[in-house]
């Protein structure tokens, strides 16, 4: 299965998003809830007029938890849920929406204010791929992920960067698209050009092993 680099941080961003490492007052989302009875259901459109689908939290079908990525995907900006296979039961879908964020798979914006922090950035800082297999068949691929928190206060960084290390210790072997993620180097506390300079930030680094594509 070839897994682009999209769907890695996609699900880091859903993972933080769900497990409130900035709570649902800071993002300016609200938490929603699906209750009903699936027959043989291959999508789910989520009631989430007007606003758009910002993260899963959990998906339960007659006491099962489906997996993001394994169970079924997600296009956020339509709130139709894919299953991989049919779903027959009872179910209950927990998600949040809303018009914005603070939790992104991509860098802030360089003009943004004061009052558009705190926030958190995921990106890929680069990868390694090593060939395997009977006549090199496969290749297994290393990512670098780069997590970095922002805030006006010092102590907000340095709590998220606390929670997210400890949320990636406890699904180091949980997700779909990162096979295996542990936390590694955790950088320097920096003030950045936001907010008239009165932005600080640090990066929680982490890295994404045995992605096996081919």
């Amino acid at each position: 299965m070839a897994i682009t680099l999209n769907e890695i941080k996609k699900e880091l961003v859903n993972l933080m998003r769900s497990n409130d490492i900035l709570s649902i007052g800071t993002r300016g989302v609200t938490t929603k809830q699906d209750t009903g009875t699936f027959t043989a259901a291959a999508t789910h459109t989520l009631a989430t007029t007007p606003t758009i689908v910002k993260n899963i939290r959990g998906i339960d079908v007659d006491g099962t938890d489906l997996k993001w990525g394994e169970d079924y995907t997600i296009n956020l900006e339509t709130g139709v849920i894919t299953f991989t296979l049919a779903q027959t039961g009872d179910y209950v879908i927990d998600y949040d929406v809303g018009s914005t964020d603070r939790i992104f798979p991509d860098f802030p914006q360089a003009n943004l204010t004061l009052d558009k922090f705190p926030r958190i950035a995921v990106d890929i800082k680069g990868s390694v791929a090593s060939e395997f297999g009977i006549g090199a068949a496969h290749t297994s691929s290393t990512y670098q992920i780069a997590i970095i928190c922002y805030s006006k206060s010092q102590e907000e960084v340095e709590t998220m960067i606390s929670s997210i290390k400890t949320l990636l210790m406890a699904n180091k072997k949980n997700l779909h698209y990162s096979a295996f993620i542990t936390p590694t180097n955790v950088g320097s506390l920096l003030v950045s050009e936001f907010g008239e300079k009165k932005v600080f930030s640090r990066n929680q680094d982490a890295e994404v092993r045995f992605s096996i594509d081919g």
